[in-house]
């Protein structure tokens, strides 16, 4: 890990919590974030800084001196950041003027916010004097930009076979169900996909990876995006008999799936990043796949490594 590396977005986030609930038990429940990750983080920063800032004891912990200054750094850190994401997704994608003093980059609409942040975070901070250009939209323009080499780099969320572009796996996200409170789901450990397609409310995120990887599944052959659309319609046209909730919007799906209008499977890091109650699917493991993009024959380089991006996306 690099000298500054221990200051990514989500160590801070989890740093601060820690210190505004008073244990490492109490900011688990907080975030959604299993104990041993967060222990990791906090670890993490201590040890880059070679100080103790928390004084740990059976009822929690407090801040010592040092982690007093360091939390007042860590959310002025946090603040500053959310002002770069917002300067850079404001500038409007011109693919007529990419140069060496600039990187153009894909980012998935259904990657988690704090996936989106770190990320970014990431890139800025090791390329501190390019201009970074930023395009929104799903993994399969993604992918087909880069194909063409309108953009530089970009995250796809589905995986995919193509001759024409190199790809990094930085993580496997799986697929959850995620539920409201009160709901049967909440007292069952792992449920399988037969159980949540019985269930008569279901919130269907038109994006949502999961048709693909289904598909891909059940196929055994990956398939493009108007079979995947297709299949979206034909679920819609059989479900038009329950409570159903169609939205492209993950921010919409979590307030629908919290306001107990139904239950939906979607990638555990969604369900963590929005605070969802939610369990594993056992039958069958799923979960998508989180990758790198770059056309084979774009020489730009990013001033990062493959363990950073990795990393930037640990849960």
């Amino acid at each position: 890990m690099s000298n500054q590396e221990f200051l990514n977005p989500k160590f801070l986030k989890y740093f601060i919590t820690v210190a505004d609930t008073g244990s490492i038990l109490s900011a688990s429940s907080s975030l959604n974030v299993a104990q041993p990750s967060i222990t990791r983080s906090v670890q993490i920063i201590e040890n880059s800084l070679s100080k103790k800032l928390f004084i740990r004891t059976k009822k929690g912990v407090t801040l010592t001196k040092e982690g007093e200054i360091f939390y007042m750094n860590a959310k002025s850190i946090l603040a500053f950041n959310d002002k770069v994401i917002e300067n850079i997704k404001s500038i409007e994608f011109d693919d007529k003027s990419i140069n060496n003093d600039q990187i153009t980059f894909g980012i998935p609409s259904t990657l988690t916010y704090s996936h989106k942040q770190n990320i970014l975070w990431l890139i800025k901070k090791n390329n501190p004097k390019v201009r970074i250009k930023v395009i929104e939209s799903d993994s399969f323009e993604m992918i087909n930009l880069v194909e063409k080499n309108k953009i530089d780099f970009a995250i796809s969320c589905v995986k995919f076979s193509n001759d024409n572009i190199d790809t990094i796996n930085l993580y496997e996200d799986p697929f959850c169900v995620a539920f409201y409170k009160g709901h049967q789901f909440q007292d069952i450990k792992e449920v399988s996909i037969d159980m949540v397609r019985k269930e008569k409310n279901y919130i269907f995120r038109n994006t949502c990876e999961f048709f693909y990887y289904d598909y891909l599944k059940n196929k055994g052959c990956f398939p493009d995006f108007k079979e995947i659309q297709k299949n979206i319609k034909k679920r819609k046209q059989e479900n038009s008999d329950r409570d159903v909730v169609f939205t492209d919007s993950d921010t919409t799906a979590a307030s629908c799936i919290k306001s107990g209008l139904g239950v939906a499977i979607i990638p555990e890091s969604v369900a963590i990043d929005h605070k969802l109650l939610f369990t594993r699917i056992n039958k069958p493991l799923m979960g998508r796949d989180i990758l790198f993009i770059q056309n084979k024959n774009n020489n730009k380089n990013i001033n990062t490594t493959n363990e950073a991006l990795k990393n930037a996306l640990w849960l």
